[in-house]
């Protein structure tokens, strides 16, 4: 399968902003913004692993699965 067709599947986008996410998250940069939270940084990093989870989890050759 070439990349630009894995490149429309929303579930690698998913994964892409999950991983953002916790790495945004592990740099400090929601902090910079005046989001101070310890909750905050356990939802983020929970949302980011499932997210990231099911990116790698996904195939998108199979159109009858996810």
């Amino acid at each position: 399968m070439l990349m630009k067709e894995r490149l429309k599947s929303w579930a690698v986008w998913l994964s892409v902003f999950g991983a953002l996410g916790v790495i945004l998250n592990a740099f400090g940069v929601f902090e910079k913004i005046g989001i101070d939270s310890a909750t905050f940084d356990v939802v983020v990093n929970a949302v980011g692993s499932v997210l990231i989870a099911f990116g790698i989890l996904n195939n998108p050759t199979d159109k009858t699965g996810f």
